[in-house]
């Protein structure tokens, strides 16, 4: 067998036209019988990877791409290769812009007809899911929105789903109460319905994004209770109000409010120019903190890190005297 990593004058080519392909923010697809037989061969000699069916990347380019991209390009190029693909899950979330949870997102998800088989890739994940509707959106044929955040809800962690449920109804206007009846007459008898409910029971689109989502769903699972978003607290003299990510109203009328992020959103490398936004917005939350605190409330700041450990940010949480209740069973 022979070692030779040189390339011929055709595979040089096909190089040069993937990495413009890379440039235009693209994948390389192998339309003709010659470009797969070249990538093919480059790939043998490990100068490129193939993440699908006629499609190809140059390994750095590849593994540079953020979560979000890798999903968008990699399934752009499935649906050239198989313009009949219908994508679902996670995949189908972030295409229609309900929610994006990285741990989710560490392969494309595509529907595949039970009796058919397909070569597995890594980055490719197949579901034998019934599609039922299925909505066109751009190049891309996916399950309908109301399916896409039931099948996640029914086969994720709590901590995940609710981002996506959250989702559906701010981007979407969707009421739990349709979400419900959706699931009732579609999805009846599918594996894991009986959570998905339990995940729309917590459903709230005031959540302004999936880390507000995950950071609430961390409270349910640690017994924090549920708490109200986006609280608005009216300045002195009805010279407008401030807002806050999240807020317990204490038995004497007064706030405990919590902000997402903490003051780690102002960390930056050249913060102590005074001048400079970070600093200025910084300065900004604690004077606003110091006058809620003079008005009769209290404020913590917490990163989405400290809800990693359940356990930890419960006591945590309760160590500030947030009310409690019974930890939610993720089943």
């Amino acid at each position: 067998m022979s070692h030779d990593k040189r390339c011929s004058k055709p595979q040089v080519e096909l190089f040069f036209r993937l990495f413009e392909a890379h440039h235009g923010g693209h994948l390389f697809v192998a339309t003709k019988k010659w470009d797969e037989r070249c990538a093919y061969a480059l790939m043998q000699k490990e100068m490129i990877v193939r993440l699908y069916n006629h499609v190809y990347a140059d390994s750095a380019y590849w593994n540079d791409l953020g979560v979000e991209d890798r999903i968008f390009q990699l399934a752009s190029a499935i649906a050239v290769v198989e313009p009949e693909a219908v994508f679902c899950g996670a995949t189908a979330a972030l295409l229609y812009g309900i929610g994006s949870a990285h741990t989710l997102l560490d392969k494309v998800q595509v529907l595949l007809p039970r009796a058919t088989r397909r070569d597995t890739y890594e980055f490719v994940e197949y579901r034998r899911w019934r599609a039922g509707e299925v909505w066109q959106l751009g190049p891309f044929t996916l399950t309908d929105p109301y399916r896409t955040v039931v099948d996640i809800a029914r086969t994720s962690a709590f901590r995940y789903a609710l981002g996506y449920v959250d989702g559906l109804a701010r981007e979407y206007d969707v009421e739990r109460e349709e979400l419900r009846a959706y699931a009732q007459a579609n999805c009846r008898g599918l594996h894991g319905i009986a959570r998905a409910f339990d995940v729309f029971e917590h459903m709230d689109g005031r959540s302004d994004n999936g880390g507000e989502s995950e950071a609430r769903a961390a409270m349910i699972l640690a017994g924090v209770a549920t708490p109200e978003l986006q609280v608005e607290i009216t300045r002195p003299g009805n010279a407008g109000y401030y807002l806050a990510d999240y807020g317990w109203q204490m038995p004497n009328g007064s706030w405990m409010l919590a902000e997402l992020h903490g003051l780690g959103k102002f960390e930056d490398d050249v913060q102590n120019d005074p001048e400079h936004t970070a600093a200025k917005t910084y300065r900004a939350a604690l004077m606003r903190d110091a006058n809620l605190r003079a008005m009769g409330h209290n404020v913590i700041h917490f990163k989405l890190s400290d809800t990693y450990d359940v356990k930890a940010f419960g006591s945590m949480m309760r160590g500030y005297g947030i009310p409690t209740t019974k930890p939610y069973a993720d089943s």
